[in-house]
Parts: structure tokens; sequence; C-alpha cells
């Protein structure tokens, strides 16, 4: 069931078809456990958490001293990154991702829209004016985060040539604020920008098509740990119907 090297342990392909029954077989022995102890119902333990390194920076840690005070036996094992990490080998409980993962054994909870728009900085614009239509983006310098198309509802499907291009939201949306071009930028991240002046929407009449949400994916198991059900329950309750970058 392993791979085995004098620096790495991997599991096999044999391994990883079955590891969940081994994790389904660990979830119902604590959960049995638990109430032999008279327990079964209390959060407690270890929660391994990974999810995008701005949106768990923006929307999720401020978030996480109230749900230890609701839950004060949960500990916290967080891992922010913006790379989809291996949820087999990372042993997570819990994954919060802006992009569905093509696994079949995850459990998919929408935690909410991640509608996208362009920005760019006031300055930036009256120096070299504002796009009346999509068609006008190719006069102007863009910031993308590697896509090379921007689509809109209205059918055009505009081909980006950006003047920068960067792998990080947070610094692309710096990047922004300080007149570099105008960017698609996800509502969420720019939200606070938006409120404060720093940045404006660009082309409101056009809105891009949004294919993507924020979701919460977790193991399918029968038995859902209860520190892992608190933290769900915990999170669409900040989250829903309302997001915070909303209020």
């Amino acid at each position: 069931l392993f791979n085995r090297t004098t620096r790495a342990v991997s599991l096999t392909t044999d391994g990883e078809l079955f590891l969940p029954y081994a994790q389904q077989t660990v979830e119902t022995l604590e959960t049995g456990f638990n109430a032999v102890r008279g327990q079964s119902s209390e959060a407690q333990g270890l929660l391994r958490i990974t999810m995008p390194g701005s949106f768990g920076r923006m929307y999720i840690i401020p978030l996480l001293a109230e749900f230890q005070s609701r839950y004060p036996q949960v500990k916290l094992d967080l891992r922010l990154s913006d790379q989809v990490l291996d949820v087999v080998e990372g042993a997570y409980d819990l994954i919060i991702r802006n992009a569905s993962l093509a696994d079949s054994s995850l459990i998919v909870r929408k935690l909410a829209a991640d509608r996208r728009l362009l920005v760019a900085s006031p300055a930036y614009l009256e120096q070299s004016g504002i796009p009346a239509t999509p068609d006008d983006l190719a006069a102007h310098r863009c910031v993308t985060l590697g896509e090379t198309r921007w689509k809109f509802e209205n059918g055009q499907n505009i081909s980006v040539s950006f003047s920068s291009t960067v792998n990080d939201g947070e610094a692309m949306r710096k990047m922004l604020e300080h007149g570099m071009g105008i960017g698609m930028k996800s509502v969420w991240n720019a939200s606070e920008s938006l409120k404060s002046g720093l940045l404006v929407e660009v082309l409101p009449e056009f809105p891009l098509v949004t294919e993507a949400s924020i979701w919460l994916l977790y193991p399918s198991r029968r038995i859902v740990a209860p520190r892992v059900q608190v933290m769900i329950d915990f999170l669409l309750e900040q989250f829903q119907p309302i997001p915070p970058w909303k209020r």
C-alpha cells in the first residue's frame, strides 16, 4: 500500500483506493469511543483545513477566534496556499477552494458566489481614459493572474494583451490600486478597495461571465466527525445568505 524511499513515504494506487475506507473506519471508531465516554456530540480534536491565501487571510482568519470561543476543544491546523494541494496526502478534514476539485470522493458544499468584475484606479482611468465597450480594452494596459481571455455575458470574448501578469491576488490588487492598468478581480477580493475608492468598476454595463464559486469540500464518509461538522455549520452561518463582502 506504500511507496517507501529513504526520504519519503507515499501511497501506491492500491493505497489511495484503500485510504477512504480506512479513514471511515477511524472516524467510526472515534465516534464509538466518544459515545462510550458520553461525548459523542462534543466537537474536539485536531481539525486540518486548507484554503486560498488571500481568501483565508481576509475572511476566514478573522472568524476563528469566535469559532474557538464556541468550540475550545477543537485545535486548528491551517494551510494557506493558492495551489491545489493533494487532499489524500495532506489528510485534510476540510478544503476551502474557489475552484471545484475533480475528486468524486469529496462532498461539495457551496459557501458563496465568486462574481468577477473589471476594476482600475481612478488615477489610471483619468490618465488613460474610460473604456466604453469591451473592444476598447485593446487600447489599455491590463494586469492579469495569467488568464488570456475575458468573457462577457453579451457573448464577447476578448483576448487580453497584458502589460503585467502576477501569480498572487493581493499583489495584483495593489498593482491596480497604484494605477498599473485594468484587471479582473473577484468581488470578495476587491470589495474594500471599491468601498474606499482606491478602485472603481470598469464596464459595469458589460458584466463578465462568472463560472466560479467558493466551495467547501470534505471527504465522503458515512459519519462526519463533530469537529468537522461544527466548522462547516459555522462557516455556512457566517457566509450565508449574505457574505461578509456584501454587508
